[in-house]
């Protein structure tokens, strides 16, 4: 697995997200999940992102992660508005992930963030935080993320990248790689979508000498292979997905691979939204 240093830490550049995946109650689903993240572990992909936004996720994996803490990097947001009510969803995300420390501390969707910032620049001078982000999904907030970005006070941004959603690419990657952002990226195969709404089914054998096996790896690759992005956040409910997710994280594929991908999914995708707000 690739590694790349944000700052203070190394992040493995296949993570795992958990929007949608990890509001489950039931013992058996909670027991998924836990193989899940075991798989992490043992695949190398254990940055787990998180948020208050995803219902019982913090709690689901401070239950799954318990006793092996120290094997993850976690990363989670604040998602209010108002100083007092962000301190006490913080607080109360490290009580649910039974954690006296969150490596990387994010502003969601960027909600109150003038009000915010300076909290968890507290947080991070007394070591309860490594890293502050910044989260957004969508393209329409690129430029007050570009904003911020300049003002040198962000360690990493999450942003909505793939294959067929690249508004990214104009300025706020020149600009993480200008400032030594780190670069999370959510929805790297568009919520499943770019897999699941293939028009033809794109031609692999160019990319198997790269350990591409499948579609999903490709896109996955292709992302990675840009070294301005730091890591990426893939969510799943099957934890044999872990592995098949892990290969695309070996090797940077060249740039003529990479150029073939992106002409496949042309070829292959119907132009169209790809992520979900």
């Amino acid at each position: 697995m690739i590694k790349r240093k944000v700052k203070n830490l190394e992040l493995p550049v296949i993570g795992m997200g958990s929007a949608g995946t990890y509001d489950v109650e039931k013992p058996e689903e909670i027991e998924v999940r836990k193989k899940i993240l075991d798989n992490c572990v043992t695949y190398g992909t254990n940055f787990v992102d998180t948020s208050p936004m995803y219902k019982r996720a913090e709690q689901v994996i401070g239950i799954t992660i318990e006793g092996k803490r120290d094997k993850f990097l976690l990363a989670t947001k604040v998602w209010c508005s108002g100083r007092e009510t962000g301190i006490k969803q913080m607080n109360r995300s490290f009580e649910l992930m039974k954690t006296d420390h969150i490596e990387v501390m994010q502003i969601h969707n960027l909600i109150d963030w003038r009000t915010h910032l300076p909290v968890l620049e507290e947080m991070k001078a007394e070591g309860k935080i490594d890293l502050i982000g910044l989260s957004h999904y969508s393209p329409t907030a690129l430029a007050e993320m570009a904003e911020i970005m300049r003002t040198g006070r962000i360690d990493t941004i999450q942003i909505s990248y793939n294959v067929m959603e690249r508004e990214v690419e104009k300025e706020i990657l020149p600009l993480a790689e200008s400032k030594g952002i780190g670069v999370i990226v959510m929805r790297p195969v568009g919520h499943g979508i770019l897999i699941d709404r293939l028009e033809r089914q794109p031609d692999l054998t160019p990319l198997r000498e790269y350990g591409i096996e499948t579609w999903g790896q490709a896109l996955m690759a292709w992302l990675i292979s840009d070294t301005r992005v730091s890591t990426l956040i893939p969510a799943t409910t099957k934890p044999e997905r872990v592995k098949e997710n892990s290969k695309a994280g070996e090797r940077v594929l060249p740039k003529e691979a990479r150029e073939y991908v992106l002409r496949e999914a042309q070829r292959c995708l119907k132009p169209g939204k790809y992520t979900m707000g």
